[in-house]
C-alpha cells in the first residue's frame, strides 16, 4: 500500500481514513468485514464513483507517526509495540486471516488510551518480515536517545531483523523474559513503596519591618530641632488633647527663640525629575538629578519574533492562547503547549505551526473536531489562519489576531 494513495474524510459520524481496493483477496475480505477483530480498525467497504473504498473508523485516534512527531518513543512503548504485533499476528491466523493483511506503516498504526491499534488491508502485500524491518528502522530514529538501555535493545532488535531468518514471535518472546528478569532483579526496597518521611519543620515567617508613621516622623522632628519632650505616642498614632496642647504652647514658644543655626545640620535630599510637589523641611538642601533620555524603540526591532494570538470569545472565562513557538499543541492534557481543560476537547486536539512568518493549524484528528470558520478540518489537512479568523475546537471559540 503506498501511503500517498491514504485519503482522509471527516463527517458528522467521524473520522475515516479511505483506501483503494486493489488486488483483493475474496476470503481475507469478507472475514474482515463480517468479523470485528480486537485490536484493528473496524472497516467497511463502499463504492464512490463505481470504485470500490475501504473506508477505516479513526475517529478520536493518533498515528504512529504523528505520536512519533510530537513525542520520544520510550523503551516501554517500544517493546509494547512489537508484543501487540505479534499477539495481532496470531489473532488474524485464528480468524483465518493471513498476517501479510496487516499493515506496519507508521501512518496506519494508531494509537487510542494507550492502546495500539492495527490495519488490516486484504490485498496483495510484500514479506511481513521486510515490513517489520522498516518498522523497527523507523523507530530507531524516533527513540528517545537519552535513554542508553532503549537504544541497545532498540538496535538489538534491528540487527535480528537484517538476518534473514529471523521470527517475530521470538523476539517477542526475548523481550518478556527480559521483563521478567528485571523484576526478579528489582530490589525489594524499590518494590515496597517507601514509608513517607516527616515533614521538615517550617521556618516562623520573618516580621516585617514597619516603616515608621507619620507620626512617628513628627515626633522625631520635634525632639531634633524644637528640643520639645513629649510623652510616648500610642502605636494607633493618635496624640492626646494634652498632647496637643503642649505642642501649641512650645510651639509658639520656639517661635519667640532665636535657634542658633549648628554646624553641618543642612542633609541633602535628592529630588528625581518625575517627583512632584516635594516638600523640603526645614535644614535640608535640594539637589535635582538630571533627567535621563530613553531612546524611542522602533517597533520593528521590538517584535523580531512576530506571534500570532486566539482570543477567547465565549462565557466561559478561558484565557487567550499566544502562539510564540514553531510548534503549538492545544489540547486537554498537561502536555498540551495551551490547555483547554474541557470534556469535549481531546488530549491532543489540535496544532499550529509557524511557517514562513505564517500560521497553519491543523486537526491532530480530534474527537469533535477543528474548524476555521465553520468549516471542519479533515485528519492532516494544513489551514492558513488569517487575521479574524474564526477558530473552534469543538465548541470552543476563538477569534486568530
Amino acid at each position: 500500500m503506498n501511503c500517498n494513495e491514504i485519503v482522509y474524510e471527516r463527517r458528522m459520524t467521524g473520522s475515516f481514513m479511505k483506501l483503494r481496493c486493489d488486488g483483493v483477496k475474496p476470503l481475507d475480505e469478507k472475514i474482515l468485514l463480517k468479523n470485528t477483530i480486537p485490536g484493528f480498525l473496524s472497516m467497511e467497504k463502499c463504492y464512490v464513483n463505481n470504485e470500490g473504498q475501504y473506508w477505516y473508523d479513526i475517529s478520536g485516534m493518533q498515528s504512529l507517526e504523528m505520536r512519533c512527531q510530537y513525542n520520544d518513543i520510550k523503551l516501554e512503548f517500544l517493546e509494547k509495540l512489537v508484543v501487540s504485533i505479534c499477539n495481532k499476528m496470531e489473532l488474524l491466523e485464528n480468524h483465518l486471516v493471513k498476517p501479510e493483511c496487516m499493515l506496519f506503516a507508521p501512518q496506519l498504526i494508531y494509537t487510542k488510551a494507550e492502546e495500539i491499534y492495527f490495519t488490516a488491508y486484504p490485498a496483495e502485500m510484500k514479506t511481513i518480515y521486510t515490513s517489520f524491518q522498516n518498522l523497527m528502522e523507523f523507530m530507531l530514529t524516533k527513540l528517545d536517545h537519552s535513554d542508553a538501555e532503549a537504544i541497545h535493545i532498540a538496535y538489538g532488535i534491528y540487527e535480528k531483523t537484517l538476518n534473514g531468518n529471523y521470527s517475530i514471535s521470538d523476539i517477542r518472546n526475548a523481550i518478556i523474559e527480559e521483563r521478567q528478569k528485571k523484576v526478579a532483579e528489582k530490589p525489594v526496597d524499590e518494590i515496597i513503596a517507601p514509608i513517607s518521611q516527616p515533614l521538615p519543620k517550617q521556618e516562623e515567617p520573618k516580621q516585617i519591618e514597619q516603616a515608621p508613621s507619620f507620626y512617628d516622623k513628627l515626633r522625631i522632628y520635634l525632639l531634633e530641632r524644637l528640643d520639645i519632650k513629649l510623652p510616648e505616642i500610642k502605636k494607633a498614632g493618635k496624640i492626646n488633647k494634652s498632647d496637643s496642647k503642649q505642642l501649641n504652647s512650645k510651639q509658639s514658644n520656639s517661635k519667640r527663640m532665636k535657634l542658633k543655626p549648628q554646624k553641618d545640620s543642612r542633609r541633602k535630599r535628592t529630588i528625581e525629575p518625575e517627583d512632584e510637589a516635594v516638600i523640603i523641611q526645614p535644614g535640608e538642601e535640594a539637589e535635582v538629578m538630571p533627567r535621563q533620555v530613553h531612546p524611542t524603540v522602533c517597533l520593528s526591532d521590538y517584535r523580531e519574533h512576530p506571534q500570532g494570538m486566539l482570543l477567547y470569545e465565549g462565557m466561559e472565562n478561558r484565557n487567550n492562547i499566544i502562539i510564540d513557538k514553531e510548534c503549538t499543541r492545544i489540547g486537554q492534557t498537561d502536555e498540551s503547549d495551551a490547555v483547554i481543560g474541557k470534556d469535549t476537547i481531546s488530549r491532543f486536539h489540535a496544532v499550529i505551526n509557524k511557517e514562513n512568518q505564517e500560521f497553519y493549524i491543523e486537526d491532530l484528528n480530534s474527537t469533535n473536531g477543528t474548524f476555521v470558520n465553520d468549516e471542519v478540518l479533515a485528519y492532516k489537512e494544513k489551514k492558513l489562519l488569517k487575521s479574524n479568523d474564526i477558530v473552534r475546537f469543538a465548541d470552543v471559540k476563538y477569534r486568530f489576531v
